[in-house]
């Protein structure tokens, strides 16, 4: 029951009625696993009612055995430190772009890579479509606190082609932060 009450608040976030299945995203070929471990800053993204961070946003990724553990800090709405922890995992080793992550309680919604370079920029998705009703997000991230826009519309572009909504999709501000990653 409580899945069920968690799959329709997702439901209620960032809901489309008219396309219900997830596009079949080309997930980031040869990916890297631990190429990708480190600390990734969230440069865009929509609004999501169950990331308690809101500005900020600060993601260090580590692998511990076949985990990834990633740990998330910033600020909340009024302006306190938070953090917020969640594991990722590999679903297919011959496919290790394709995750899914226990940020949501009762499911595990997929973190989809779908481009990286490993050193400046990634755009990540994820999907879940059920009973009709799908929930998408799309995330940009880069390994510092800014991102030149010529690689923020790569993953733009990328995620375009695939017919994604990109309407709701905001700037996460990184101003005036302060974590250990900045030292």
């Amino acid at each position: 029951m409580t899945q069920f009450w968690t799959l329709l608040l997702l439901a209620s976030v960032c809901v489309s009625f008219g396309a219900t299945s997830c596009p079949n995203l080309r997930l980031m070929k040869n990916f890297s696993t631990d190429k990708y471990m480190g600390v990734w800053y969230e440069i865009q993204a929509q609004p999501n009612i169950f990331q308690s961070i809101k500005s900020c946003l600060a993601s260090s990724y580590k692998r511990v055995k076949t985990e990834i553990h990633v740990l998330s800090e910033g600020l909340d709405s009024s302006g306190a430190s938070t953090t917020t922890k969640s594991i990722l995992k590999i679903v297919d080793p011959q496919n290790p772009a394709h995750m899914v992550t226990d940020f949501v309680p009762g499911v595990e919604p997929p973190f989809d890579i779908v481009d990286t370079d490993y050193k400046t920029f990634s755009c990540a998705h994820s999907c879940l479509s059920i009973v009709g009703i799908k929930t998408e997000f799309v995330f940009i991230y880069s390994r510092n606190r800014t991102l030149r826009s010529n690689s923020t519309q790569h993953c733009l572009s990328i995620f375009e082609s695939y017919g994604i909504d990109l309407s709701s999709l905001v700037n996460t501000p990184q101003r005036n932060c302060h974590s250990r990653h900045d030292l």
